[in-house]
């Protein structure tokens, strides 16, 4: 099989020779030893192959469960014992195991009770000793309890599930997928009168749908109210015990102490004491633990219209102020995407903040919950009722010409609702223009880019006191805009078809009254220089940033960047060009691609400033690079792509790129992956092979590393790019991109 497949190489190849006319693909170009990249002879359909793993997790489970009944007898002794009965099918016939007992990869058997007055869950129990009573149908009882289930204001819980799937969680974590999940519950009394102020399309968001916790706990259970499933864990009278979420934002360096094993002071133990309910776990491991991609003021990510139960003065109180905020915080600060330290904002001490409501309510001195907290995020938000800026101001590139190497550029933003007080002829747009090289969906000239003299390619801010060589403003107000922009230096380039396409791109800034820049759309167009005609069917979207990257990060660019790049990927494309090395991400290109690939793979940024002799910074490092991707494993292409465009590239249509030197050396790690040089690869390497690089670097294989590039390199080409890397890169691209006119 394998000599068959070089054999179809080296004819592939041929017949690429015959067709650009060349006398061999192996001849000896000023790139000697670069061929084009056979990654598709070996993994065509390695994308469709990578999303059938999440595909197997969200489809339907051939595993059903029933409760059949739950009985209990008292004890004597005021305790009692509970016996539930329950039933398991798969393929729709009675489950039978060898041994008589269901030997499957999950099985876990609840109680709970609910108190209706305070709507709270209370005395969680756990039912144990499987029976085999015959037909598919077992018993597990619980013993020593101290209420009959059957009888009191409650519920009983059991889920069950089959069929590991290979994910990325490493080693120790409790998430696991499953080809097979099944819930089952009944509730009793008025249990079901429960509401959670969270919705469960708020989870699914960021963590796919259907939302499982771990990968196999459902929140939307048959005959149980939403999220009581979770209750049976998370109830409402149970000791935390991540204290260490707390500690991690207000001392680093104790946090590493803990992470090694030293155990909490008594003093640490009361000032970061709290209940392990829905509410303090979500909301710590959200504003503390894990990298969250949103501001934590945005409360209607989850609890989007209840915001009335959440906001009140009730629930103005230090248990919800601790779950989000850190209790002292660092001294340089939060995160600006996290809460600010209690220390900070209460001026009276945090541990007298028990009363807030006395001064905070409706007839008091201070302002109530809900004015503090709107829940929204107020730089991408313009109100209450939740409106967002990008849906009031509208950027749109409206007509363009080229008139020999002058394109003239009109846009305009326009304000659709009289919902703020900013208005459209208040935005500073920056306009952009992107060269497409080789008819590929890459840039050959980057806007973003400088010249000898520092100033950008083809990037001009329209403030009235920017100024750029290539750029003229020749009229603005009114919220229109008409510029110039020269392209004779790139006049050669055009006239020879290397360039036949311009992104022209707006990026509309505009700031509120406090100065801070809101969320707004970033509008494009491609322009066809021959034609003198907008193309605007020549770049399919690969991504779909509102429903794929914005449910998680609500509005992409400001998690990032500034409010005005929103909404495009090719306005992203703009700066994230294949031509350059990634600047924050070694190992990785700063194309798009590369970089978001990494991103979400967690592989840290700046790891060459990371003191690793600093233990709190080592831990930092670790925690970060154990992160999985929210939909439990980075195969759910289609959460971010749209169907059929995440498969090995199609090397015509996407140009070479430069990966980055590796971080050497590191300051405090001698680590096994040494130095590793600055490449220039192919587009499978540097898009396909981010994800695993990745991998392989937050895992430290140094072995695997060196197989990996080998195995690009046999596949494609891995060329050292040296010190004039750019140079090098051009002569590559020129050779390679020569094979596909």
């Amino acid at each position: 099989m394998m000599q068959e497949r070089k054999n179809l190489m080296v004819l592939v190849l041929a017949l690429v020779a015959l067709l650009v006319g060349a006398s061999s693909v192996f001849a000896q170009e000023p790139c000697a030893g670069v061929q084009p990249e056979s990654c598709v002879i070996c993994h065509s359909g390695a994308g469709a192959e990578h999303q059938a793993v999440y595909d197997d997790y969200v489809d339907g489970s051939s595993l059903e469960l029933t409760v059949d009944s739950v009985t209990s007898a008292s004890n004597g002794d005021g305790t009692y014992t509970a016996t539930m009965k329950f039933s398991i099918k798969k393929d729709g016939v009675a489950y039978i195991d060898g041994d008589g007992l269901p030997t499957l990869e999950q099985k876990r058997f609840y109680g709970i009770t609910y108190d209706s007055a305070t709507g709270k869950f209370y005395e969680s129990i756990r039912f144990r000793n499987e029976v085999a009573l015959g037909g598919g149908q077992y018993s597990v009882t619980a013993a020593g309890i101290s209420y009959q289930p059957e009888t009191s204001n409650g519920a009983v819980y059991a889920y069950i599930a089959d069929g590991p799937i290979h994910t990325e969680q490493p080693a120790g974590s409790h998430v696991h997928l499953y080809d097979d999940v099944a819930s089952a519950g009944v509730a009793y009394g008025d249990v079901n009168a429960y509401e959670s102020a969270a919705n469960v399309s708020g989870c699914e968001k960021c963590h796919g749908a259907p939302y499982m916790k771990h990968g196999y706990r459902n929140p939307v259970v048959e005959g149980l109210a939403d999220f009581a499933s979770c209750k049976t864990c998370h109830y409402d009278n149970r000791n935390g015990g991540h204290e260490d979420w707390q500690i991690l934002v207000d001392n680093p360096a104790r946090y590493a102490e803990v992470h090694a094993g030293a155990a909490l002071t008594p003093e640490e133990e009361a000032q970061y004491a709290y209940t392990a309910n829905i509410m303090n776990d979500v909301h710590m491991s959200h504003a503390m633990e894990f990298p969250y991609p949103q501001s934590m003021s945005t409360c209607a990510t989850c609890h989007e219209g209840k915001l009335d139960m959440i906001l009140t003065d009730e629930n103005f109180n230090i248990e919800t102020c601790k779950s989000c905020h850190p209790v002292t915080g660092p001294e340089e600060g939060t995160d600006p995407h996290r809460a600010p330290a209690l220390a900070t904002i209460i001026p009276h001490g945090w541990t007298d903040a028990s009363d807030c409501d006395m001064c905070h309510n409706a007839g008091g001195t201070a302002p109530v919950f809900s004015e503090i907290h709107t829940g929204y995020d107020t730089e991408i938000y313009a109100d209450a009722a939740g409106t967002k800026y990008s849906e009031i101001f509208t950027a749109s590139v409206d007509s363009a010409s080229l008139n020999g190497n002058i394109l003239t550029i009109n846009f305009s933003a326009t304000k659709n609702a009289d919902i703020t007080t900013l208005n459209a002829e208040d935005i500073v747009p920056t306009v952009m223009v992107g060269l497409y090289g080789y008819d590929t969906k890459d840039f050959i000239v980057a806007a973003h880019g400088r010249d000898a003299d520092r100033n950008r390619l083809l990037e001009y801010p329209v403030d009235g006191e920017t100024v750029n060589p290539r750029f003229t403003t020749v009229s603005a107000g009114g919220g229109s805009w008409e510029v110039t922009a020269d392209l004779s230096m790139w006049a050669d380039m055009i006239a020879d078809g290397t360039v036949k396409r311009a992104e022209i791109s707006v990026m509309p800034a505009l700031d509120d009254a406090n100065g801070d820049e809101v969320a707004l759309n970033a509008p494009s167009r491609t322009f066809d220089l021959g034609a003198n005609a907008f193309d605007d069917g020549f770049y399919g979207d690969i991504v779909d940033v509102e429903n794929g990257c914005n449910t998680c990060h609500d509005a992409l660019a400001t998690t990032f960047h500034s409010g005005k790049r929103g909404g495009n990927m090719a306005v992203c494309r703009t700066c994230h060009v294949t031509l350059t090395r990634g600047s924050h991400l070694e190992m990785q290109s700063r194309s798009i691609d590369s970089y978001v690939h990494a991103i979400h793979s967690f592989q840290a940024f700046d790891i060459g400033d990371v003191n690793f002799a600093d233990p709190a910074e080592a831990v930092h490092y670790d925690l970060h690079v154990k992160h999985v991707y929210p939909n439990f494993t980075i195969r759910n292409c289609e959460s971010c792509h749209n169907e059929g465009t995440f498969d090995v590239p199609d090397q015509s249509k996407s140009l070479p790129g430069a990966i980055a030197a590796s971080d050497f050396p590191l300051q405090g790690w001698d680590r096994n992956i040494g130095e590793v040089p600055l490449y220039i690869t192919g587009p499978g390497s540097r898009a396909c092979g981010s994800c695993h690089r990745a991998d392989i670097i937050n895992e430290d294989e140094a072995g695997e590393l060196i197989s990996f590039n080998q195995h690009t390199k046999q596949g494609g080409y891995l060329i050292e790019g040296g010190d004039d890397y750019p140079g090098v890169l051009a002569e590559v691209i020129d050779y390679i991109m020569a094979l596909f006119k």
